[in-house]
């Protein structure tokens, strides 16, 4: 596969992600679909659905706010594609931003001045976590709404505050930013040693797929707990105070410095494009989050 050829793979992969939902995050929401009790959330969960599949019979995006692209790439070291990969994922923003058609999202901060493709300076941002003795990409994509990084915090606690001062930041920044957002929502925490790190640790936690729990007991143990108490503030589906606020929760976490406890949160709205595609040396790919997908 020449550079040519990956470039336009990638430019589909965004296009598939602007456009469907994965798997795990269309079975969690027909889920909380079937249990909703009155006709005011079925009224809604039809809307929704409604809107999701004309989206994907259309080719159209889910939303009007077609988000900032995010990629995450753990990059096997023995990868041929590692001198070209970000060539390739930049121009396949600016080609999906054309074709789709996506809005334009990509701002200078001091003129206020549009790119019109989507792609700026470090946008779209490129995280990358190598991969030693691997020859593969699996590259992780999350198109981000302005209204779900509303909800994005980072800040550092004293370490006395742990679990609950977390809990308190976590309460507060629900109640005041969770309706703007679009529930119910999707959440990553990081806890870390300083702002930098919880922060990045949230966003892989929020790409983490939906429904699984971590393999640590204690964090599991706390997903489970903060998912049951988060759902009790009521902010409900679009605000509206009636069924999930909270669909899933994700924590990872880092070992934190004895005078810190940095604490991170990533949101993401019920409209939770995401998206993995993996890349062999021999140019060969699969999307594990759309298994029916066919971009090729």
């Amino acid at each position: 596969m020449n550079e040519q050829e990956l470039t336009r793979i990638l430019s589909r992969f965004v296009a598939l992600v602007s456009t469907r939902l994965p798997d795990d995050v269309i079975k969690i929401l027909r889920s909380a679909a079937a249990s909703a009790d009155d006709l005011e959330q079925k009224q809604l969960f039809r809307i929704m659905f409604d809107n999701l599949e004309r989206a994907r019979l259309e080719k159209i995006p889910i939303c009007q706010d077609t988000g900032t692209p995010y990629f995450h790439v753990r990059l096997g070291a023995n990868s041929p594609f590692m001198n070209c990969i970000e060539r390739c994922l930049r121009k396949a923003v600016e080609i999906a931003t054309s074709e789709i058609p996506l809005r334009p999202n990509a701002v200078d901060p001091f003129t206020g001045r549009n790119t019109g493709t989507n792609v700026g300076k470090n946008i779209p941002w490129i995280d990358y976590e190598l991969v030693p003795d691997s020859d593969k990409l699996e590259i992780f994509l999350h198109m981000a709404g302005g209204g779900s990084s509303l909800v994005g915090r980072s800040l550092v606690l004293k370490p006395l505050e742990r679990i609950e001062g977390m809990s308190e930041i976590l309460i507060d920044t629900l109640i005041n930013n969770g309706i703007n957002a679009c529930p119910p929502l999707f959440l990553g925490i990081g806890i870390g040693a300083t702002m930098e790190i919880s922060a990045i640790l949230a966003k892989r936690a929020l790409l983490k797929p939906v429904g699984g729990r971590s393999e640590d007991p204690r964090i599991a143990e706390l997903e489970e707990i903060l998912l049951e108490d988060l759902n009790r503030l009521a902010i409900g589906i679009q605000g509206m105070g009636f069924g999930k606020s909270i669909l899933d929760i994700h924590i990872e976490y880092s070992a934190r410095h004895p005078t810190t406890f940095a604490v991170g949160i990533s949101a993401n709205c019920w409209v939770f494009r995401r998206g993995v595609l993996v890349l062999y040396p021999n140019g060969e790919f699969e999307i594990p989050t759309h298994k029916e997908a066919d971009i090729s």
